[in-house]
């Protein structure tokens, strides 16, 4: 029989992740009753000693470990239970499903009685939400495959935007813009926040290479192929070839991260390459898209097109270090609400930076801007106390994404018009992009042969190298606002 005191003692560990190798507890361990009752106390404001340090930061006293304990405690929680793979050790299985589903009818049933029409099962706002909601469990579902979960989001989106009723109108397009964009935020910062600066010195060479040879290789070749192929003109060929040689941060950073949870590839850095280099092969792809573009209408001073992925690129750099630096300060480290503050500065920092990139005419800026200001905001972390596996603020960002995630790859597929498809076009163009993809497979590998990597970790960087999604869509939404405009132009440059 064991005292109070020595229970204590020995669930503390499990919940502030002390004397383990682990800092994110146990799904089972979680569900116990003795230490859901210790997490209840906690909430509830157990008392702490005086003087005791919390993630290695001095100076700071009981009610602020509090705050960050409880604050960083019920975050990973909360992105546990969320994530995914929760569903495999849900006890209890359908009564869950069914107590969710319940608590969501009955929240729906309120708007109802509050708004009427506005949240009918036919609104733009039920069916945007509904979108969430099965993306989520379709996400959950697909893990029992031992599937990515985004392939269960995408396929819900796909199904809803094909059958008729989703159909965004008025500001209901913009509410869907807004959320995209903010997912995308979400990531970049939580990459931002993972990215290891020691590994960053050491390769940072590598990431150069990698960010520009494979995206300027496969564009080249897209543009080769799609002229002879699928006979567009050379700059309609170049500029396909600049929208098909983005990676998509969205995809790669997730099962990175994942993957770096788990420790591998963590000593060599691998996560923190292909992490970095992913925000500037987005950037030189994005930006040489817009030169096509405006070359192709001929619009402005060329000078000034052919400069604005530099420019962009210093925009995204100064403004990400300088509001990193300033998070690093504000709030100050002994504040009780240290966490929450930090959190709000790197999140509103990123939204500001994105949208701000965007109406200024600069959208490659705002990632770039997002993924470094949480970098240098980390690093100085770090150097007050915090540690790589004490980040409170990262578990706020990964509890969000958990949220975020469903809405991002959800709406993704909602892009996905099954009926404008032609069966030719399609066949030609997946031609096209397997040959781009097979040459930048090839390409990526030679890139990071030749160093630390052994063969089946360059095998893995290179695949890691594949996935589109969130870049194109961004690029092609613009296509798509300016449809008639660019398919009459395209048609004139066809016939010549």
């Amino acid at each position: 029989m064991t005292s109070g005191n020595e229970q204590q003692e020995h669930l503390s560990p499990m919940l502030y992740g002390q004397g383990t190798g682990n800092d994110v507890p146990d799904i089972k361990q979680l569900e116990t009753p003795e230490v859901r009752d210790e997490l209840l106390r906690d909430i509830g404001g157990r008392d702490a000693e005086e003087g005791n340090l919390c993630y290695g930061t001095p100076q700071l006293g009981s009610a602020n470990k509090l705050q960050n304990d409880r604050c960083s405690r019920l975050s990973k929680w909360f992105s546990v239970h969320l994530a995914p793979e929760a569903l495999c050790h849900t006890p209890n299985f359908p009564l869950t499903v069914f107590s969710i589903f319940t608590i969501l009818l009955l929240l729906w049933g309120t708007a109802y009685t509050l708004f009427q029409d506005h949240v009918a099962p036919s609104s733009s706002l039920f069916i945007l939400f509904s979108l969430f909601i099965l993306a989520y469990i379709a996400g959950r579902l697909i893990f029992f495959l031992k599937l990515p979960p985004l392939l269960g989001m995408l396929l819900v989106g796909i199904i809803i935007g094909n059958v008729n009723i989703f159909n965004m109108e008025g500001w209901y397009k913009t509410a869907v813009s807004t959320l995209r964009s903010t997912a995308m935020v979400i990531i970049l910062i939580k990459a931002g926040l993972g990215l290891d600066a020691g590994a960053l010195q050491r390769l940072s060479f590598v990431v150069i290479r990698l960010a520009f040879v494979p995206c300027l290789v496969e564009a080249s070749v897209v543009a080769c192929v799609s002229h002879f192929l699928l006979d567009l003109p050379w700059l309609w060929g170049a500029l396909l070839g600049f929208v098909l040689g983005a990676v998509s941060p969205a995809v790669v950073v997730p099962s990175l991260l994942a993957l770096k949870d788990q420790g591998y590839g963590e000593d060599k850095g691998i996560a923190t390459l292909v992490i970095a280099a992913s925000s500037i092969d987005d950037i030189l792809a994005i930006s040489g898209f817009g030169v096509i573009l405006s070359t192709i209408f001929s619009e402005g001073d060329v000078l000034q097109r052919f400069l604005q992925g530099p420019l962009e690129v210093c925009i995204g750099l100064s403004f990400g270090i300088l509001w990193g630096i300033v998070a690093i300060y504000i709030p100050h480290r002994s504040e009780s609400w240290v966490v929450t503050g930090r959190s709000l500065m790197v999140g509103l920092g990123g939204l500001f930076a994105v949208f701000g990139s965007q109406l200024a005419g600069y959208s490659g800026a705002g990632p770039l801007a997002s993924i470094v200001m949480a970098f240098v905001a980390c690093y100085g972390w770090k150097k007050q106390g915090w540690s790589a596996t004490n980040n409170p603020v990262e578990s706020v960002f990964t509890s969000m994404w958990q949220i975020f995630q469903p809405v991002l790859f959800g709406l993704i597929g909602t892009a996905i018009n099954l009926s404008t498809l032609e069966g030719h076009a399609v066949i030609y163009g997946i031609a096209t992009l397997c040959v781009g993809l097979s040459i930048r497979l090839v390409t990526s590998f030679l890139i990071v042969s030749g160093g630390t990597l052994n063969l089946k970790e360059m095998f893995f960087v290179a695949i890691s190298w594949f996935p589109k999604a969130t870049v194109q869509q961004l690029v092609l939404w613009h296509l798509i606002w300016q449809r008639n405009g660019i398919l009459m132009k395209l048609f004139l440059d066809m016939l010549h």
